[in-house]
């Protein structure tokens, strides 16, 4: 196979792992290779080997899964499946050979009638068929054929015994796949899809603002991959199919979307409400729908009509992801929860009606294999070719839990993990509107994983592809068995999305950080798949070594020096540099109930000390919380660990002991802009209503601006070396805990810019929005003297605060 392009980059060997998930069944049918095409018909003696019940979960990549009793064979151990076992060997007092062979594993349809040939078998003159669904032929006949129908969906293992003329006999079996007939085209969006209809893929390279075409071509056994590049709009976050022949991408940034012609390459950006922050496109029919996460709408446009027809409907808050419903509706996923429940938004363009659908909070407690807690950072919507599904990528926030809320601390494990939600779809009911329902007892919990990010079906529906963004691994899910079939390790660094060939020969994947769109044959799960091409994502690297390295530690949870078992990342509560919007019991730490802060704007510790308690004088003091709650080994060596007061936060300096904690600080203190507000003008002015609070803001009389002055609307500071500046404004409360283990006297002033994108308010998230902050949370005028404000003037000071974004 090879790469058309002319700056042609191919890469060797790499060090990919694939650990198969364990798979009871009969005789020697491999684990997760149910359907690769391989031969099946190994004489077996016995059908109870390789039972997979090893001591750690499929895909682990803690050794070969199973019981340590041999792989699935004769049962002997050896798993050589030479069929010496108890039922017959074939090889006492007949004359001749005798072998069973049951035929290649393959698909059919349900209540499909499938024929069953064993004329293949040499040496046989009886044969019996088990169906492997409670049924079987009364007696061997002569016949090698029998004819058969499944009754249900599922993965089935006939089994074939042969018999010689002296009565001995062996057995062996076939996997036989039964699905309902696919009715769906999938389409959605992600950094990554597949277009089937021209054997290609697109993927969005965000950091250099490129998309990138690759179609497929030729023999399967020997393909050729034809690499496109184009430049976008600024910051392409993802790509969705648009009409034939065509893909859009969704620029956050700057506000606009591009459509990009497989032939003609891109059209002009379409420009959207400033600080709309469109997310995702796709197209539906003549039209292009785009989610708007700055305003928590959806865009309807029609490029065909003269001139350009646009709408904007009320969809979710923190609109991301978008998908076609299988009668016609588009999705949209809410991509930071709500602290009750996950939310998917179905809108209608028939009647611009929007239904609700929901993804339950999960009371679980936690333990080494489960947590509870919501479903979170919501982005990619996928619906089963099948059209009886839909599955729900994300990360399980256990926020819930922690030493002062449950009595029990947060541990590397009962943090965060990687989960698939799964939404059962119904019959259409009279309008014609398909009913989703979440299968809460489906959802899929993944060990040693925390972040689901992106994922493909299979043409058949069988198979799910799972990419786990910070474990650096692809696991692929047997939707109808429920377990894990196959995992893909150390695939790069933040793989982000996942696609198909339409053969489901290919696997793409988009190691983002690595900067490759790796191709792996997964065809067959019985060896170690490697890739057989490497697709370069960037024309040129954009960002500086450091900073891309700081953004590899920062995104990463696989590397055993920031966590243990691959659960936490920094991303995992900071994705994109954002907050997570969630409140954590930090009190096993001396501090308390801790509201995630955004990133984004502040440049490190360009606002002075770190965190609402001002713990950290330095980014590198985040090596405190690898070596502590995720679990990790730290990225400084020991010796400097314990040297002087190293270990302490705020002791001595951790800066320029450690080239990757040096590099993780730089990409961090590299956040220096926010998102702009989508409560200001077109232009990006103040509205009237906010040019009012703005007045109030600034006024003596409230006393906002004496702790929220300046360009950083901030007064943190260090009044001495460890003593930082810090407020009582009422807001302290049991809940609010300690500062390094030692009482709390006050909070850290936080900035107010870009309030508009991180609710909810205040160090322990107690104020919903920011009109509780300054009513309810504020009783005694002790942050800021707003009791005597009337409702309007309350309006107009909130729709001030919103506006606030930083410097352009």
């Amino acid at each position: 196979m090879r790469t058309v392009e002319t700056d042609e980059r191919l890469r060797g060997e790499r060090g990919a792992q694939i650990v198969l998930g364990a798979v009871l069944m009969l005789a020697t049918i491999g684990c997760g290779d149910d359907l690769s095409g391989a031969d099946a018909s190994e004489a077996s003696g016995t059908t109870d080997g390789g039972d997979g019940d090893g001591d750690g979960d499929p895909g682990d990549g803690d050794g070969d899964p199973g019981d340590g009793d041999g792989d699935p064979g004769d049962g002997d151990g050896d798993g050589d499946g030479d069929g010496d076992g108890d039922t017959g060997d074939g090889d006492g007092d007949g004359d001749g050979e005798l072998l069973p062979d049951a035929g290649q594993d393959r698909y059919v349809l349900v209540d499909e009638l499938t024929e069953l040939d064993a004329s293949a078998s040499v040496g046989a003159v009886l044969y019996h068929w088990d169906f492997g669904d409670g049924s079987a032929q009364p007696e061997p006949t002569p016949s090698p054929l029998a004819n058969h129908s499944y009754d249900a969906p599922g993965r089935y293992y006939p089994v074939l015994t042969v018999y010689d003329a002296n009565n001995d006999s062996l057995a062996t079996n076939v996997t036989i796949t039964a699905t309902h007939e696919p009715s769906h085209e999938p389409r959605y969006t992600g950094t990554l899809i597949a277009d089937p209809a021209n054997d290609a893929v697109a993927v969005v390279s965000p950091d250099s603002s490129e998309l990138v075409l690759v179609r497929r071509s030729g023999d399967a056994d020997a393909p050729t991959f034809e690499v496109a590049r184009h430049a976008t709009c600024t910051g392409p976050r993802a790509v969705g199919p648009g009409l034939a022949g065509q893909v859009i991408v969704a620029c956050p940034d700057a506000d606009q979307i591009q459509i990009i012609d497989y032939d003609n390459g891109p059209a002009p950006a379409w420009d959207l409400p400033r600080g709309s922050r469109p997310m995702a496109a796709l197209a539906r029919g003549d039209e292009v729908f785009v989610s708007l996460a700055g305003t928590g709408a959806l865009a309807r446009i029609n490029f065909a009509q003269e001139p350009v027809a646009e709408s904007f409907h009320a969809a979710l808050a923190d609109a991301r992801g978008l998908a076609l419903w299988p009668d016609g509706r588009v999705a949209i996923s809410r991509w930071r929860s709500p602290d009750d429940e996950a939310e998917l938004a179905l809108y209608d363009p028939a009647s611009d009606a929007v239904e609700l659908v929901t993804l339950a909070y999960d009371p679980t407690p936690p333990s080494d294999t489960e947590i509870g807690g919501v479903p979170s950072y919501l982005d990619q919507i996928l619906v089963s070719p099948i059209a009886d599904e839909v599955a729900i990528p994300s990360i399980q926030a256990n926020f819930l839990h922690g030493e002062y809320l449950s009595g029990e601390a947060l541990t590397f494990e009962t943090t965060v993990r990687a989960v698939v939600s799964f939404i059962e779809l119904g019959e259409p009911d009279g309008m014609g509107l398909v009913p989703g329902l979440e299968s809460f007892d489906r959802r899929k919990q993944f060990d040693n994983r925390g972040f689901a990010a992106a994922g493909t079906y299979s043409s058949r529906g069988d198979y799910l592809f799972v990419a786990m963004r910070g474990g650096r691994a692809i696991e692929r899910y047997d939707t109808l068995t429920g377990s894990q079939a196959g995992t893909l390790l150390d695939v790069g660094y933040a793989p982000s999305g996942v696609a198909l060939s339409p053969d489901d020969r290919h696997l793409y994947v988009d190691a983002s950080l690595s900067r490759e769109l790796l191709v792996y044959d997964v065809s067959s799960y019985d060896v170690l798949p490697q890739p057989i091409e490497v697709i370069a994502l960037v024309t040129e690297e954009p960002l500086a070594p450091e900073l891309l390295r700081g953004k590899q530690l920062f995104n990463d949870s696989y590397d055993p020096r920031l966590a243990k078992h691959g659960y936490i990342a920094c991303a995992h509560c900071h994705l994109d540099g954002e907050a997570d919007r969630r409140t954590w019991d930090f009190s096993d730490r001396g501090e308390g109930l801790r509201n995630t802060i955004s990133l984004l704007g502040r440049g490190g510790v360009g606002h002075g000390p770190v965190h609402w308690s001002a713990n950290f004088d330095e980014i590198q003091d985040f090596e405190h919380d690898m070596r502590g709650p995720f679990g990790g080994s730290g990225l400084l060596d020991e010796a400097d660990w314990q040297g002087g007061t190293v270990s302490e936060p705020l002791g001595d300096p951790k800066a320029g002991l450690s080239d990757d904690l040096d590099a993780l600080a730089a990409y961090v203190e590299s956040l220096v802009a926010y998102p702009r507000s989508p409560a200001r003008g077109p232009n990006g002015e103040l509205t009237p209503e906010a040019a009012a609070g703005q007045l109030l803001f600034e006024s003596p009389a409230l006393g906002c601006s004496d702790c929220h002055g300046g360009e950083g609307l901030t007064d943190s500071m260090w009044l001495a070396p460890a003593d930082p500046l810090l407020h009582d404004v009422g807001t302290l409360g049991p809940g609010s805990g300690l500062r390094l283990g030692e009482p709390l006297t006050g909070i850290d002033t936080p900035t107010l810019h870009a309030l508009w994108n991180s609710p909810p308010y205040l160090h322990d998230g107690s104020a919903a929005d920011l009109y509780a902050l300054l009513t309810a949370k504020n009783p005694n005028d002790l942050h800021g003297t707003t009791s005597q404000l009337s409702e309007a003037e309350l309006e107009q000071l909130v729709a001030y605060l919103l506006s606030l974004e930083g410097s352009p």
